[in-house]
């Protein structure tokens, strides 16, 4: 085991203690500046402990990034190849630390047994090595400045200059040079332009603008304050407020500064009595705020306001659509057309054309699956550090190719993070197909901590909760989701599919008789059948239910997870198992997932679940990585475990 010194910001001290204690369980020697005895030089300890260390782990936050100490010990850790940094909120390094992946723990319980420790435990064995193995090859121990209390400033005042004699040319290039947009945005005034409006709905509006940007993330929201601070952003949110009989309007805009081009605008509609209206609007606003600036922020060079506004068109059209199929395609295909250059206008475009590729039956799904290739590969040629140019790929695959699959999908999470953290979400789809659900939750803890109100999130963080029989933490994310958008069709068929674990089947009919749900008249009264049958309305009921599931199950448009779900939880495991095939091929290997769902544990001990997991090949992967299934760790485990 190794000897870790941990560098942290007094700020942090409580999320630092349990990690340093996980730490300590594993079997490490941790030290950290609460170990300093009494009456003990404290700048002396420091560097005595930091100087004989292994490994130095760096945890970075919004906080330590501004310490001096930190940065210095940072550098000691790096200078020694002993570096080990994670992050704790997700806030960027400082200059001269980006170039070294960063673990996210942004989403670490704090449970010393959790696997979202496993990288930090992987890469301390790493860095105990090297340093190991540097010592037995006599490597030279760093110089001690003469003086036990050497001035950490003096210490970071000479690694300036050294980097200014050395590197100013670089660091020139990089920084002061680079005509790349800083993705700030003020946040100015919400217009009342009818009358009789409350004349606190501007206020209000801002407030939900700035909860639902949130604060630390990398397109960030400022209010103008009246010293003239935040008035640097190089672009303005404003919108206005207005009423027409029964209905709200919230017009939200984005300008460019500079110019003064309204950049994207959107008008969200809503019911005058609805109180979420604002709320609503803000979250939706901010996701394709959040999605233009980002992307934009990453390419080489300022994209001119044309071009940036093409951009946002597409992100308007990913995050909320037209319900016209190719009109994200089109989008994404007029920024590559403006900005050739633009690593993130080819994975977009990369992006749109995947799923239309794998859902279309026409003659163009081998070409645009072929523009979807060539787009995700051009994105990864502009700019190897864009992750969805590897999710792209990834998306593209055969059913049966996993490792290639997961490989991509760890690439995806291991560049630059995505500002929606969907890169972690598309992984937690991969997981959940394959059986791994604890280790898919997981990784929708960290894609939903990016944006923790919007519905996508949410639904598959708390359905791999359900599925893993956390039910208490389900029901309060769901809980929380439904508060925030009663009406998304996704939530209600959460609410009715949840049914099937938690017995709510009142609750579940409820949503069901409502308008909003999205569902086909067959598959909304065979599911209400299915419910009465569960409640004990008879054999009658029953043999109806089943008949009406297992018509939408043979037809690929009716089809879907809550009908496979249906007939498991009715019993009927062959015809659960015939739907959860015909699913599969007609939809594609993120329906896998279905497979694994605990409505499913009586159907996985027949053989005819045994030869569909092995007809899809995951034993072979499971084989190969050494990555069992969930349900293999079972006491009651299906008899095709003792080959996985």
């Amino acid at each position: 085991m190794a000897s870790v010194f941990l560098s942290y910001s007094r700020e942090d001290r409580e999320r630092i203690q349990p990690l340093a204690a996980a730490l300590e369980r594993a079997g490490h020697e941790v030290w950290w500046d609460r170990h300093i005895e009494g009456g003990e030089e404290f700048a002396g300890a420091i560097e005595e402990h930091l100087e004989s260390a292994d490994v130095v782990v760096v945890a970075w936050t919004c906080t330590s990034v501004k310490s001096a100490w930190v940065r210095d010990e940072a550098a000691a850790g790096r200078d020694g190849h002993r570096l080990v940094p994670l992050t704790l909120d997700g806030c960027m390094p400082p200059l001269g630390f980006r170039q070294y992946q960063t673990i996210d723990l942004t989403s670490w319980s704090g449970r010393a047994g959790s696997r979202a420790l496993e990288p930090l435990r992987s890469a301390i064995e790493k860095a105990a090595s090297r340093a190991t193995g540097d010592k037995a090859a006599g490597s030279p121990k760093p110089i001690r400045p003469p003086h036990a209390a050497f001035s950490r400033r003096a210490a970071v005042a000479a690694s300036i200059a050294l980097m200014l004699l050395l590197g100013g040319a670089l660091l020139y290039s990089r920084v002061f040079a680079s005509d790349q947009i800083s993705p700030k945005v003020e946040l100015s005034r919400f217009a009342i332009v009818s009358a009789g409006l409350a004349p606190e709905l501007p206020n209000l509006i801002s407030q939900e603008v700035l909860a639902a940007f949130g604060a630390e993330n990398a397109v960030a929201v400022m209010t103008a304050g009246p010293d003239g601070s935040g008035r640097g952003a190089p672009f303005v949110m404003d919108g206005s407020i207005s009423r027409t009989g029964p209905i709200m309007r919230y017009a939200v805009n984005l300008r460019s500064r500079r110019s003064g081009v309204v950049l994207w605008s959107e008008t969200y509609e809503r019911d005058a009595a609805d109180a979420l209206a604002p709320k609503q609007a803000a979250v939706q606003a901010s996701q394709i705020v959040r999605c233009g600036l980002w992307g934009a922020a990453a390419h080489k060079r300022r994209m001119s306001d044309q071009a940036l506004s093409m951009y946002l068109k597409w992100c308007n059209e990913h995050w909320s659509g037209s319900g016209d199929e190719t009109a994200e395609l089109d989008a994404a295909r007029a920024v590559t057309a403006s900005v050739p250059d633009f690593s993130f206008g080819w994975s977009a475009r990369a992006l749109a054309a995947v799923p239309l590729a794998l859902e279309t039956t026409s003659a163009d799904a081998k070409q645009l699956a072929k523009e979807a290739e060539d787009a995700a590969r051009k994105s990864i040629e502009l700019d190897d550090q864009n992750p969805e140019g590897y999710m792209a790929l990834a998306g593209l695959l055969p059913l049966n190719r996993y490792d290639e699959r997961e490989k991509l999908l760890k690439k995806a999470i291991s560049v630059r993070r995505l500002e929606c953290g969907c890169e972690r979400l598309s992984y937690g789809d991969f997981l959940a197909s394959v059986g791994r659900m604890e280790e898919a939750a997981e990784q929708y803890e960290r894609g939903h901590a990016k944006m923790p109100l919007a519905p996508f999130s949410n639904i598959r963080l708390a359905h791999a909760l359900y599925a893993t029989g956390r039910h208490e933490e389900a029901d309060r994310v769901l809980a929380e989701i439904t508060e925030l958008w009663p009406d998304a069709s996704d939530v209600q068929l959460l609410k009715v599919k949840s049914a099937f674990w938690t017995k709510r089947y009142d609750d579940a009919l409820a949503a069901l008789r409502s308008p909003e749900l999205h569902l086909a008249r067959q598959q909304r009264d065979a599911l209400v059948a299915t419910f009465e049958a569960l409640k004990g309305a008879g054999s009658e009921r029953r043999v109806e239910a089943v008949s009406l599931l297992v018509h939408c199950a043979s037809d690929p448009k009716r089809t879907d997870r809550l009908i496979v779900g249906a007939l498991a939880a009715l019993r009927d495991d062959t015809a659960a198992l015939v739907a959860a095939q015909r699913l599969i091929a007609s939809r594609g290997h993120r329906y896998a997932d279905v497979l694994f769902e605990p409505n499913l544990a009586m159907a996985r001990h027949s053989p005819a679940y045994a030869a569909l997991v092995n007809r899809l090949g995951l034993p072979g992967y499971w084989r190969s990585t050494g990555q069992a299934p969930d349900i293999c760790r079972d006491p009651g485990r299906p008899s095709f475990c003792g080959v996985a």
